[in-house]
């Protein structure tokens, strides 16, 4: 019984001394060290307590502790202090005996977390590392695995954080948020406080455990200022790290409020909605699915699609991006700007880093013209900074396009001001590849064409927003000079502007040759230009040199009954004939060699459909064409797509040429509709100006009334249809262009000049008529000092053949017996000679269809007949199975409808 008595006084004396510690006031600092050393090993995290330890009195009793300061030296080095007046938790003392800290049913009151983020370079001095900052993945980690966390309440939260790098300063106050726990194991979530005094809450759950007790079902809800999202899926327990799979989803009908509460100066009038998916590790959480949708009140729209491979680092960007805008209309009494873009859309992608981002595939459209950069950046910023006025600006920006090791485009400066796009100063430099910036496929003698370096300013410091400054020129070549310079003062209203260009080719045979093109010897090719305006009215002059011309443009625009309209006229003092072959192959080398496979920044196709041309075509004098009067007079008009000639007539050592007609270019493939003539033009004497060796001369008379369509010289035959009537008069023809055509004609049938490589032509008179390509002649006719030859047949484009059938009538004696019927047969390209017949003494007896039927009908005048006149024949008869027979001599039937055909 004594050593019963004597165990139970010392268990009562244990149990005294147990209640003396934990309840006296003299054992107060050792309980409070004692709470500080379990609260530290419960949060991770070093505290002071300097307020009462208070301990209830149970085997899980209440624990009150009050003045809690975080330990400075412990603190991420940003967080300048934590406090919380007193903080409430169930403690088991079972397992703390056991060596093991429980907390549960935690309550904060009055926490107080003061953040103050220095500047870069104020860090920098203070020693601070990049990985300073406070690891939230591993705090919510540990915190979700805490055994209060499930049964926590924080009253009275105040955090300020003070921003100094990006000048946000924000207080969140916290009224009250707390996890309750639920019987059957589930999680209620319920908040409310204010960000810069405007009220939010938080309202959610977590679902109770399933079979896979790893897995947890969440939902939280958040609004504030209008915003709405929702964050709903698993939280996955994992050994090495947790994981997530949940969906954000949110909507926020006013996009200015969130402005107004972070005190960012903008005007954002409309709603937005956003949704994603955010899944992986808590350090790696991926965002992908994104749709991000804002609507503004005036019509525009922006979207924001794909997705982030790590969202909490900011890297693996792979989004794309769609913009909307709806060009507003002018204000009453206001034109719409002449030469405005009209800016309706962009479409990109964005790829790189928070740290440097990339826009890949960047499309521009506009009402009239379409912009693409396959790629720019990538783009960075040093510092997002909102100034004192709340401007959001970014600051230390980087702008590179192009190959990263050598980039085209170099920029740099500063947007205070991005909402609004003000404050904007950028210069930087450029560096194109002069081949890549004419659009030409040089290939590997690109760099013998230089690059074209230059520098670029944009700005907006005398209060519009515009390109101030951009001047570059080609160096590093010897084949081409090219200067240009041009400012924009005012992108937004498209006013002031001024584009100055200066290209000079000292040796265009040589410049061809480096393309990969053999041309003949153009010489030099110049032109300067200058254009100059605003958004009511804009001017252009330039002056192209080619050869002996100088050809000189003046353009202006304005507005006309609501609808832009260029006018003016090219011009030139003196035009010599051969500078327009000239001009003709600059066009073809440039075609040769243009690069089709490199996408053009720039499409102007809709700037044609409501644009109006008006230009006059004015040659003083023609080089060559004597003391009379020799120019070239015209009128050339575009709308809708519309090309028309109204008329162009050329002047020339007594002859004239005129023609008008229309193109229409809406189609794939244009068309054209010309008419004109040709009177008593000196052909030999315009080929000898050209010089072009073309052996022919006479003078020329024709008639043409053609349509056609194509989208190349190859096609446009193949489509030719109305009439055509040529006429050569006192004339000669080069046999060099038939041995060209490979035909050897009989030596009876042309007379040869004291030249001996030139036969004289009386007449020659073809009349055509064209249906789908294909051209039939009634009665084409030659006639030399000789014989007179008569023909009839075709030429078809569209199958590459001609069958034309002749009869000769020997107007001398001594070629009575030798003249015989021929053919020229075969494709139109290799063209076969074939004699037909015997003498036209002899009959042609085979019966043929038509056309060819007709030439037994056309009767030749002998030529000692009086009055007989050169090329006139007659159409006797209608041929066997033609038709109606012709009665009488003069006068045709049915089938030709005039008397003299050629005449």
């Amino acid at each position: 019984m004594a050593r019963i008595g004597f165990v139970a006084v010392l268990l009562l004396a244990v149990l005294g001394v147990a209640l003396a510690v934990l309840y006296t006031a003299p054992f107060e600092p050792w309980r409070r060290a004692k709470a500080e050393q379990l609260l530290g090993d419960a949060i991770g995290l070093n505290t002071t307590i300097n307020g009462p330890v208070d301990l209830g009195f149970s085997l899980d009793p209440t624990v009150s502790l009050s003045g809690i300061v975080g330990d400075r030296a412990d603190l991420a080095t940003d967080v300048k202090a934590v406090t919380a007046d007193r903080l409430i938790f169930n403690i088991s003392i079972p397992a703390l005996f056991a060596g093991q800290v429980r907390l549960t049913e935690v309550a904060v009151d009055a926490l107080k977390v003061d953040i103050d983020v220095p500047t870069d370079a104020d860090a920098a001095k203070a020693g601070r590392k990049e990985d300073d900052g406070l690891a939230l993945d591993e705090f919510l980690q540990d915190f979700v695995r805490s055994r209060f966390a499930g049964d926590v309440t924080v009253h009275g939260l105040d955090l300020n954080y003070n921003n100094q790098e990006s000048g946000f300063a924000l207080r969140y106050a916290l009224d009250e948020i707390g996890a309750t726990p639920a019987a059957d194991g589930k999680v209620e979530i319920e908040g409310s406080g204010s960000i810069n005094g405007e009220p939010w809450k938080i309202q959610g759950d977590v679902a109770p455990p399933a079979e896979d007790s790893e897995r947890r079902n969440f939902t939280l809800t958040a609004t504030q200022a209008g915003l709405i999202s929702t964050l709903s899926g698993l939280y996955i327990f994992d050994d090495d790290a947790d994981r997530i799979d949940a969906k954000l989803t949110g909507n926020s009908p006013a996009l200015s409020r969130p402005l107004d509460v972070y005190d960012i100066k903008g005007d954002l009038d409309g709603n937005g909605e956003i949704s994603a998916r955010f899944s992986g590790a808590l350090g790696e959480i991926a965002m992908s699915e994104l749709g991000l949708k804002l609507n503004f009140k005036n019509g525009d729209g922006l979207q924001l699609t794909g997705g982030v491979a790590d969202f909490v680092a900011g890297t693996g960007f792979d989004l794309a991006l769609t913009g909307t805008l709806v060009p507003q209309a002018p204000k009453q009494g206001q034109e719409k700007p002449l030469y405005d873009l009209g800016v309706t859309g962009f479409t990109g992608r964005i790829a790189g880093s928070i740290d440097g981002v990339l826009v890949r595939d960047f499309h521009v459209t506009t009402s009239s013209v379409k912009a693409e950069l396959h790629e720019f950046g990538p783009i960075s910023a040093d510092r997002v900074w909102k100034d004192p006025e709340g401007r959001l600006g970014l600051y230390g920006v980087k702008v590179l396009a192009g190959d990263p090791a050598y980039p085209s485009v170099k920029m740099a400066g500063t947007v205070k001001d991005i909402l609004q796009l003000q404050g904007v100063k950028l210069k930087g430099t450029i560096d194109f590849r002069t081949a890549d910036f004419l659009d030409l496929a040089a290939e590997e003698n690109a760099e013998k064409l230089g690059h074209l370096k230059g520098v670029v300013a944009i700005s907006d410091a005398d209060g519009s927003f515009g390109l101030e400054a951009f001047t570059a020129e080609v160096v590093g070549s010897a084949l081409i000079a090219l200067k240009v310079s041009l400012v924009l003062d005012d992108l937004k209203n498209a006013d002031e502007l001024l584009f100055n260009t200066h290209l000079d080719v000292k040796n265009f045979k040589a410049f061809a040759a480096t393309l990969g093109t053999d041309v003949e010897d153009l010489g030099a090719v110049k032109f300067n230009g200058k254009v100059a305006g605003s958004n009511e009215r804009i001017s252009a002059t330039g002056t192209t040199l080619v050869g002996q011309t100088a050809i000189t443009g003046t353009l202006t625009g304005a507005f006309d009954k609501g609808r832009p309209v260029l006018g003016g006229d090219i011009a030139t003092p003196i035009l010599h004939l051969s500078d327009l072959t000239k001009l003709v192959s600059i066009r073809s080398v440039y075609l040769a060699n243009v690069d089709d496979t490199d996408t053009d920044i720039f499409d102007y196709s809709k700037v044609w459909e409501s644009l109006f041309v008006d230009l006059q075509i004015k040659v003083a004098k023609i080089a060559g064409g004597g003391d009379g009067a020799s120019n070239i007079q015209g009128r050339v008009t575009y709308a809708t797509g519309m090309v028309g000639l109204d008329p162009l007539t050329m002047t020339f050592l007594g002859g004239k040429a005129s023609a008008s007609g229309k193109i229409d270019t809406t189609a794939k493939e244009k068309s054209f509709a010309l008419k004109g003539r040709v009177d008593n033009l000196r052909i030999g004497s315009v080929l000898k100006e050209m010089k072009v060796d073309y052996p022919v001369g006479g003078a020329l008379h024709m008639a043409y009334d053609l349509t056609g369509s194509g989208d190349s010289m190859a096609k446009i035959p193949k489509t030719l249809g109305g009439s055509l009537s040529v006429n050569l008069r006192n004339g000669w023809l080069g046999t060099s262009l038939l041995d060209l055509a490979g035909l050897s004609l009989p030596a009876w049938l042309l007379t040869r000049t004291s030249h001996g490589n030139s036969a004289n032509i009386v007449c020659f008179v073809a009349p055509v008529a064209f249906t789908n390509g294909k051209g039939v002649t009634h009665a084409l006719v030659m006639e030399t000092n000789d014989v007179q030859v008569v023909g009839v047949g075709f030429m078809d484009f569209r199958s590459d053949s001609i069958d034309l059938r002749f009869k000769p009538k020997a107007l001398r004696e001594q070629f009575l017996k030798i003249a015989q019927p021929f053919a020229v047969q075969g494709s139109l390209s290799r063209p076969r000679l074939q004699l037909t017949g015997a003498p036209v003494a002899g009959a042609v007896t085979d019966v043929l269809s038509f056309p060819f039927n007709l030439l037994e009908t056309i009767l030749q005048p002998d030529a000692k007949e009086p009055g007989r006149t050169p090329c006139r024949i007659v159409h006797s008869a209608v041929a066997r199975g033609a038709g109606n027979a012709v009665k009488g001599g003069g006068r045709p039937g049915s089938l030709l409808r005039l008397p003299f055909i050629g005449r």
